[in-house]
């Protein structure tokens, strides 16, 4: 009898779908009650229409959802409905609720649960620490010289687009010491990180869970000087933890999907996304990989359409490669994003990452970057090495920002496939590579001849070196001038001068950031005399 019972009053995971959206046109008549002006500017830029997607669930219907005892995971606006974990007593409860439309399980088979703890696609358990770096090198990138230059990023950046401006989402397991770690004063000092939220534990602490996510953060905001530089060091950042580290299971895309519609209301330009689901604690939840066709899993649903909405979507492929399971995960068979496998720095794929094509065809993952031997910046603020699609899809998603930045114009979906395009493999795709390395300075060049893009500008510091006075002169208007000293501290800042008084300074190296009105960032070195 106790069995019985308790099978009776278990739980499973469901999509509660509702009818309608009875408010819609007061939404539509006024939409800034539904989205930023940031979002709304977006979907301008990119001539990407409102629709019922973006209208808010009413809440009535929440309520008395609610009044059954069913405590909602998240409400969704994209799928109209909330997400919660039911007994087979109030799923039969809320089906006879009239503004109801059905209930979906996310239960794939009747398996039994699994008696212990199953192999994870969870990347914070495959991210392999096998170093810590000791000394500085010559170059400006240091031990990032690899990551940055295979790609022919420092093409971008020597042009001054290193992300200024654009905002890029990580999705992730937490982010625990970005709010202390030297590695990130730079962007913490600038005001960069623009905000975030746990949405496992449904609070505002988002330096806290896992260190996951710390490493991918630095991958695109580290910085240290002559040691390390991410891939848009001059971005913003809003940083989502949705990955729970206490259990493997669906309601972490649930969490997932609740992350995507903040951004995507806030007006993000990027989201990162170095996480995967095929096979769970439960494994009446698993995958097959069929699947993976980019529109069955809840999660993969989702990043299609942040993705339609203008969003710049970038997925880890995952790293199953060398498994059973050796396919991409969900949501890296979406169709509107960027998938991204892992590399070593000759370029040869790393034995890990995971395989497509995606169960329908299309070709996955989409292109690569390094994420064998990637150098991160890991909780206790050492560089180091690690390996893992964790990182390659990071790289690449501070590489976007630049491109977005210079062409802030240009539809993401044309951009994706420009990318694409100059791959190394592009008429001669693989499962494992796809379409291989992209090139950014040919991606620019491409783009240069159709597209109006900003000009470099010219910029000139002087005297440098210099014992207090130094002179910016440029050809557009400078709007903001910040100086920070070799540990990412800013000194100085100034707006709308071309002067800067550094009397007072120790002697030393310092970097200038200069903001020009057309919001292309030039930094400069500079020595105090």
């Amino acid at each position: 009898m106790l069995l019985i019972f308790g099978l009776a009053n278990s739980q499973d995971l469901v999509y509660i779908k509702f009818a309608d959206k009875p408010s819609a046109d007061t939404y539509f008549l006024n939409p800034t009650l539904m989205l930023s002006q940031k979002a709304l500017d977006r979907r301008i830029k990119y001539d990407i229409s409102l629709d019922i997607r973006d209208i808010p669930v009413e809440p009535i219907y929440v309520s008395q959802v609610e009044d059954l005892g069913i405590e909602p995971i998240a409400v969704s606006k994209w799928f109209n409905g909330v997400f919660a974990w039911c007994t087979d007593e109030q799923v039969s409860q809320v089906e006879a609720l009239p503004f109801v439309s059905g209930v979906e399980s996310f239960v794939r088979n009747t398996g039994k649960i699994s008696s212990g703890k199953i192999q994870q696609n969870k990347f914070v358990e495959t991210m392999e620490e096998v170093g810590q770096l000791n000394g500085l090198m010559d170059f400006e990138y240091g031990f990032t010289f690899n990551q940055v230059t295979q790609l022919n990023l420092d093409y971008l950046h020597n042009l001054g687009f290193t992300g200024a401006g654009i905002s890029i989402a990580v999705l992730d397991n937490g982010f625990v010491g970005v709010d202390n770690i030297d590695g990130f004063s730079y962007i913490r000092n600038n005001g960069q990180i623009k905000g975030g939220y746990n949405f496992v534990a449904n609070n505002e602490n988002f330096y806290a869970g896992g260190g996951h996510g710390t490493a991918v953060l630095s991958t695109i905001g580290g910085y240290v000087e002559e040691a390390f530089v991410g891939t848009a060091i001059d971005a913003d950042f809003y940083l989502f933890i949705t990955e729970d580290n206490s259990h493997e299971l669906p309601d972490e895309e649930v969490h997932w999907i609740s992350a995507a519609e903040r951004a995507d209301s806030i007006g993000i330009d990027v989201i990162n996304t170095s996480l995967g689901y095929a096979n769970f604690d439960d494994s009446r939840y698993n995958y097959t990989y069929e699947d993976m066709d980019g529109n069955t899993t809840y999660i993969s649903r989702a990043a299609n359409i942040a993705g339609e909405k203008g969003i710049m979507v970038l997925v880890s492929a995952g790293n199953s490669g060398a498994n059973e399971w050796h396919y991409i995960t969900a949501p890296a068979d979406a169709e509107n994003i960027l998938t991204i496998g892992a590399v070593d720095e000759n370029g040869n794929p790393a034995y890990f990452s995971s395989f497509g094509p995606a169960a329908d065809g299309r070709i996955k993952p989409d292109v690569d970057a390094m994420g064998w031997g990637a150098t991160v910046i890991s909780t206790n603020g050492t560089i180091s090495y690690s390996s893992g699609t964790s990182f390659s899809s990071p790289i690449m998603a501070g590489a976007m920002a630049c491109l977005i930045l210079a062409f802030p114009n240009t539809h993401p979906a044309e951009l994706r496939q420009s990318v694409r395009a100059s791959a190394n493999l592009f008429n001669n795709p693989t499962d494992q590579m796809g379409y291989g390395i992209p090139d950014f300075g040919a991606v620019y060049d491409a783009l240069m001849s159709t597209h109006e893009v900003i000009k470099e500008s010219f910029i000139s510091v002087f005297p440098n070196p210099t014992n207090d006075i130094l002179n910016i002169k440029a050809d557009k208007n400078i709007e903001k001038i910040q100086l920070f000293n070799m540990e990412g501290k800013m000194m100085r800042q100034l707006e709308n001068q071309n002067q800067l008084n550094l009397s007072g300074l120790p002697q030393g190296t310092y970097f200038l950031k200069i903001l020009l009105e057309n919001r292309q960032t030039v930094i400069k070195k500079v020595i105090k005399k």
